[in-house]
């Protein structure tokens, strides 16, 4: 049985409503996020291509090490940081795409990071600030320069503008939208529980 104004097809059975366009927004901040860790990879390319720096900050942190066991040290820093930058592209690729499809949690989780990155970059900045770098050298035994500052700010405020676009109107539509769809259709969760 069909509800009044509902669209059927040509054999009667009720059509799907068609699914809702996704809004500009969210493809903005979706690429903003996607950006934000492609911003880091290539960073983490320019850091980590200055193996000499590397080197001598390894052997200031254990000067026993030995050329042989410092050069392991290195290759195996680079590879854990490459790998990492990896996965954290997968994990912002998967969230967005779940924020494309209108799930509120990942716009949640999303801000989140942003969040950490925002409040990460204010405290690299006013620890370079305050003590320099040179005092921050000496007491961790690691070289964070200005370049590497202005690097987290700029990185910080493709974030901000990422949750800004990810909380417009249109976008909060869509989400509101999209969870009543999910309702309608009777999703349930993993758990087993009914959808609330």
């Amino acid at each position: 049985m069909t509800d009044p104004g509902q669209h059927i097809d040509a054999f009667g059975r009720p059509k799907p409503e068609p699914e809702p366009k996704v809004p500009q927004s969210l493809l903005v901040a979706r690429w903003l996020w996607i950006g934000t860790v492609l911003i880091g990879i290539v960073q983490a390319f320019v850091q980590l291509a200055d193996r000499t720096r590397l080197i001598t900050e390894l052997r200031q942190l254990n000067p026993e090490l030995s050329q042989q066991e410092l050069d392991a040290a290195a290759n195996s820093g680079i590879m854990f940081a490459l790998l990492l930058k990896a996965l954290l592209l997968m994990v912002y690729v998967m969230l967005t795409k779940r924020l494309l499809e209108g799930r509120n949690w990942s716009r949640v989780v999303l801000t989140v990071f942003g969040g950490f990155g925002v409040f990460n970059a204010l405290i690299t900045v006013l620890t370079v600030g305050v003590f320099g770098t040179a005092m921050i050298q000496e007491l961790t035994g690691i070289g964070v320069s200005w370049f590497d500052a202005l690097f987290s700010l700029v990185v910080a405020g493709i974030e901000v503008a990422a949750i800004v676009f990810m909380f417009r109107s249109d976008a909060n539509r869509y989400i509101r939208e999209s969870g009543q769809r999910f309702r309608a259709a009777g999703y349930q969760p993993r758990l087993g529980r009914p959808w609330r």
